[in-house]
């Protein structure tokens, strides 16, 4: 078993590293463009950095199962080693896009101050600021945040690799309607996002983590009776 998680490992980084090199070549190169409009044109910018790596990570998630299942299965390797390696690897490179994160919005912080660039206004969905005080504070949030994107994202993508598109598109209108009946009134809506907003990081840390541990768990009950073929 362990032989097949090592193997596996291996396969999603050298598998992924082309893709995640790509996103992180665009979001760098959009955020460059965006800068240079916003010294030389625009009166104000809004630039957010975090949220393309998040949709990036559900897409990812998505990807990641829809590709390396049938090509595990075929090769003997158990949905048990597969399921594993995918959790390691769910840690890894959600470590890996936290780092490139952090380190983007410091430099990037470095630059507009150094430049004195004041019309710039940087969008974080945690965190008032990209000093390193409140990029710190923020990190295990955003690193749940990716975990969760990423969990998603590979529930969605069993979802749909066993029933089909039919099957996601059920999944997600459940998902949408729970979602709007939850927040179909304006004060339980601005209940909810106040208690979001005043909860303490390890707290929210644990109910984020809970959340994506809840999709991994979940997506066992499909990959261990996956076979190697797609539903249409």
């Amino acid at each position: 078993m362990m032989k097949q998680i090592q193997a596996l490992l291996y396969f999603f980084v050298v598998d992924s590293r082309r893709t995640v090199t790509i996103f992180c070549s665009i979001l760098l190169f959009s955020i460059t463009i965006l800068s240079i409009l916003a010294f030389a044109v625009v009166d104000k910018m809004y630039i957010t950095i975090t949220v393309p790596a998040y949709i990036f990570m559900i897409i990812f998630g998505f990807k990641t199962i829809q590709e390396s299942l049938p090509f595990a299965i075929k090769r003997g390797i158990t949905r048990k080693s597969y399921h594993t390696a995918v959790g390691i690897f769910i840690l890894l490179i959600s470590s890996v896009m936290v780092i490139f994160l952090v380190a983007v919005q410091l430099v990037f912080n470095a630059v507009i101050q150094a430049a004195n660039i004041t019309n710039i206004q940087i969008l974080r969905p945690i965190g008032a600021s990209t000093d390193l005080k409140s990029i710190l504070y923020s990190l295990p949030l955003d690193f749940a945040f990716l975990l969760s994107f990423f969990a998603a994202g590979l529930l969605l993508g069993i979802v749909v690799y066993k029933f089909g598109f039919l099957g996601g598109a059920i999944l997600g209108g459940i998902v949408l309607i729970g979602v709007t009946i939850t927040l179909a009134s304006r004060e339980r809506l601005i209940d909810l996002l106040t208690w979001m907003q005043d909860l303490a990081v390890l707290p929210a840390f644990g109910l984020i983590c809970a959340i994506a541990i809840i999709s991994y768990i979940i997506s066992w009950l499909f990959i261990r009776t996956s076979s190697s073929q797609h539903t249409a």
